[in-house]
């Protein structure tokens, strides 16, 4: 894949996805604000950031992406998987509870306590896989293994402390699996981020039964009927729809490479 380097990355990022590119259009809008193409660009950004802001829209977003089902006590039972693989996503920094020291952030908890839940179902090993994005914190497997053997008593199978996107979580995996004579997993990590998971994993050759969790949207059957509050703007449904850009936009760069290549 082409490398660009952690900072390139992030202005990338806070571009091409919200809020960076509506306040981008905003900006625009009100440089140009006595012409007609300002004026509407101002409008297209006030009402992109409600939309967005919205259960509504945030939910329909996720729809699209969240396409991997859940696994069935069936289909867990019956996956003939070896070990359960789970990815790390985050870290918090500069803990004072911790002294200064460095602690998974909430979706890596997430992660890795489904992946522990999953272990206690079925018996299989856990192996963590997620590094330091910059180089400046531990190893998010090495957190999340240290969290793993501290609150539960469980050890991984193996650690792969070295990968800093989800493109090397399954490169940099794919050796330490097979050393562990590892040939099916059970892939562990939010249901929105499983499309790029399983795009990774099969272009490194793993085979993966995914085993996504903690949908942003309900089946079509489950689904309750529309209220008031979801179409009110909230910080929480912003993020949501944030999260779901980032991977589609991480998707079609994958693929773009990846075809390329």
């Amino acid at each position: 894949m082409m490398e660009l380097d952690v900072t390139t990355r992030a202005a990338i990022k806070a571009l091409v996805l919200p809020p960076g590119i509506i306040i981008l259009v905003l900006l625009v809008g009100w440089l140009f604000c006595r012409r007609f193409v300002g004026r509407l660009l101002g409008l297209f950004g006030i009402l992109a950031l409600y939309a967005l802001s919205t259960a509504v829209v945030a939910e329909w977003l996720a729809a699209q992406l969240e396409t991997v089902p859940a696994l069935t006590p069936t289909q867990l039972q019956t996956s003939r998987a070896d070990a359960i693989w789970v990815l790390m996503a985050g870290v918090e920094r500069h803990n004072p509870e911790l002294n200064g020291a460095d602690r998974l952030a909430a979706m890596s908890l997430e992660r890795i306590d489904f992946a522990l839940a999953l272990h206690r179902k079925t018996g299989l090993p856990i192996v963590v896989s997620g590094g330091s994005v910059r180089g400046d914190t531990e190893p998010l497997a090495e957190l999340a293994s240290a969290w793993l053997q501290d609150r539960a008593g469980v050890r991984p199978l193996a650690v792969d402390n070295t990968s800093r996107d989800t493109w090397e979580n399954a490169h940099n995996s794919a050796a330490i699996l097979t050393d562990q004579g590892v040939h099916r997993v059970l892939l562990v990590t939010h249901a929105f981020h499983m499309p790029r998971a399983v795009l990774s994993a099969r272009a490194a050759g793993i085979d993966v039964v995914p085993a996504p969790f903690a949908f942003m949207h309900a089946p079509t059957e489950l689904r309750p009927p529309l209220r008031a509050p979801d179409w009110l703007p909230t910080y929480a449904n912003l993020e949501k729809s944030y999260l779901v850009l980032h991977e589609m936009a991480g998707l079609v760069w994958y693929g773009l490479i990846h075809s390329a290549g």
